[in-house]
């Protein structure tokens, strides 16, 4: 997961975004239980602090592909200023 958000963090960095441009980010994860949600709101406020925006989290059965565990979509209103 740390590498999905640093992966985030760098998508945005090169358009000229960072996290506060997201407004929206859902969440899909294998197998969710306490443990996988701690992890996830870890990165989270690391990534947002106080700040978050809204999201949602869905518990799935089985990952879309070989070897995924978890997938994050974040998604961007566009700035007034922009």
């Amino acid at each position: 997961m740390e590498r999905a958000f640093a992966s985030l963090r760098t998508a945005l960095a090169a358009v000229g975004l960072g996290p506060a441009d997201v407004v929206r980010i859902g969440t899909y994860v294998v197998g969710h239980d306490e443990r996988k949600l701690q992890v996830l709101l870890t990165h989270l406020h690391a990534t947002w602090g106080t700040e978050l925006p809204a999201q949602t989290l869905i518990g799935v059965a089985a990952p879309a592909l070989p070897g995924c565990s978890s997938r994050s979509t974040p998604w961007r209103c566009a700035r007034p200023d922009r």
